[in-house]
C-alpha cells in the first residue's frame, strides 16, 4: 500500500516543522495525475490514476523497462524512485520501529489504567488479555462510552494538531501499525473562553459532539492509547516550535513527564549539541530570570526537542502491579526511542538529516 504522504523536511534549523505532503497533494493523488513527478526537457514522467491509464492505454506509453540501462535518464529514474521509496514515513517507520525493547528508554512515570481483583493476579503474566477481559476490542481505556479513541483524535484534529496512520502487512481495515502525531499547536486555558467549560464542538460520523477543554487536556493522554490487535503499535511524534507562540501550561509539562523523551535517547551529536545549547539559549535565561520558571532539567529539555523540532518514537506496554495501598492494578507503561532517520546520511550531502 504506497504511503499518502512523503517525509520532505529532515529537521534542519533551529525550530523548523517537517513539510508533509498529504494524500490530497500531487504525489499519490488520483486528482492530480498530470503533474509531472520528474521532468527532463520536454519529457515527463507522470503518475497515472485509473482513468487516465485507461485513457492512456489506447495510445503509445513508455515504461522504465524500455529505456535503455545505458541511458543517463534510466540511472536517474532509478535514483529517484529509489530515493522516493526510501524517504516515505511508511518505509522508514517499518524500518526503525522494531519490536526490540532494548533500544527503548522506559519512562519514569506510569499510568494507572485500572484497578484489579484479586483473581486476577493469577495471570499477572497475561497483562494484555486482563486488559481484554476488562474492556472491549478496540477500546483502550475506561470512561464514557462515547468518548471513544477517535471521538478524541477528531477533538484534537479541530485544535491544530495533525495525525497520519499507516496498515503494515497481513492486517485488516482501519488496524495501523505506526501512527504520526505532530502537534502544531498547544492552547492555553486563557485563550479557551469565557471559561474552562465552555463547550466547542466537532462532527464525528456525521453526528455533533461537544468539548470542553478538560476533554482537550485529556484527548493528549487518551489518543496515545490506541495499540493494534498485534499489541505492537509505535507512534511518531514530534512537537513544532510554533507552540512557543504561547505560554506553555503547566499540563503540558506533565503530559511530557509520561509521553516525551529525555536526552537519554540522543546519540552522541544531538547531547553534544544540547550541552552546549544550554549554556547560551536566550530562550531558558527568559524562563529562568523573568519569568521565574523553577531550574528544572525537565524544562531544557522539553524546550531542546521543540525548538530543535526533534521527533520521537513512543509505544506503551500494559504490567499488572500494586498500587501503594497493595491493590493490584494495571499500568501503562511508556517507551521512547530516537527516531534514527535523523543519524542517516543524505545521498545527496552526504551529511546526515538531522543536520
Amino acid at each position: 500500500m504506497e504511503p499518502p504522504w512523503i517525509t520532505k523536511g529532515r529537521g534542519r534549523g533551529r525550530g523548523r516543522s517537517s513539510s508533509v505532503v498529504s494524500s490530497r497533494s500531487s504525489y499519490g493523488s488520483s486528482s492530480s495525475s498530470s503533474t509531472p513527478i520528474i521532468q527532463r526537457g520536454g519529457m515527463s514522467l507522470v503518475k497515472l490514476n485509473s482513468k487516465t491509464q485507461e485513457k492512456a492505454s489506447s495510445s503509445s506509453s513508455i515504461h522504465l523497462e524500455d529505456i535503455p540501462e545505458n541511458n543517463p535518464l534510466y540511472a536517474q529514474l532509478q535514483e529517484f524512485i529509489t530515493q522516493k521509496q526510501s524517504n516515505t514515513f511508511a518505509a522508514i517507520a517499518r524500518e526503525d520501529t522494531t519490536d526490540d525493547m532494548k533500544t527503548y528508554e522506559k519512562v519514569e512515570k506510569r499510568e494507572m489504567i485500572f484497578l484489579l481483583e484479586n483473581s486476577d493476579i493469577q495471570r499477572r503474566e497475561e497483562p494484555w488479555k486482563i486488559f481484554q477481559r476488562y474492556l472491549l476490542n478496540g477500546l483502550y481505556f475506561p470512561g464514557e462510552s462515547y468518548k471513544t479513541w477517535k471521538y478524541y483524535e477528531t477533538l484534537l484534529i479541530s485544535t491544530g494538531v495533525e495525525f497520519q496512520h499507516f496498515s503494515g502487512y497481513n492486517t485488516g481495515e482501519n488496524v495501523y501499525n505506526f501512527s504520526k502525531m505532530i502537534v502544531k499547536q498547544v492552547i492555553h486555558i486563557e485563550d479557551w473562553g469565557i471559561s474552562s467549560m465552555t463547550e466547542r464542538q466537532i462532527s464525528l460520523n456525521n453526528v455533533k459532539m461537544n468539548f470542553t477543554y478538560w476533554d482537550y487536556i485529556q484527548a493528549f493522554d487518551k489518543v496515545l492509547c490506541y495499540n493494534n490487535e498485534r499489541h505492537k503499535h509505535t507512534w511518531f511524534i514530534k512537537i513544532c516550535a510554533k507552540i512557543f507562540a504561547n505560554p506553555m501550561p503547566n499540563w503540558f509539562l506533565n503530559w511530557w513527564s509520561y509521553h516525551g523523551p529525555t536526552i537519554k535517547i540522543l546519540p552522541a551529536p544531538f547531547l553534544n549539541l544540547y550541552k552546549e545549547w544550554v549554556k547560551i539559549s536566550p530562550d531558558l535565561n527568559k524562563l529562568y530570570q523573568q519569568d521565574h520558571i523553577p531550574y528544572l532539567q525537565q524544562i531544557e529539555q522539553i524546550c531542546f526537542f521543540i525548538e530543535f523540532s526533534i521527533p520521537w518514537i513512543h509505544k506503551w506496554i500494559p504490567e499488572v502491579d500494586f498500587t501503594e495501598e497493595q491493590i493490584p492494578c494495571l499500568y501503562r507503561t511508556y517507551y521512547n526511542n530516537f527516531w534514527d532517520k535523523l543519524m542517516k546520511k543524505d545521498p545527496q550531502t552526504k551529511t546526515i538529516y538531522g543536520q
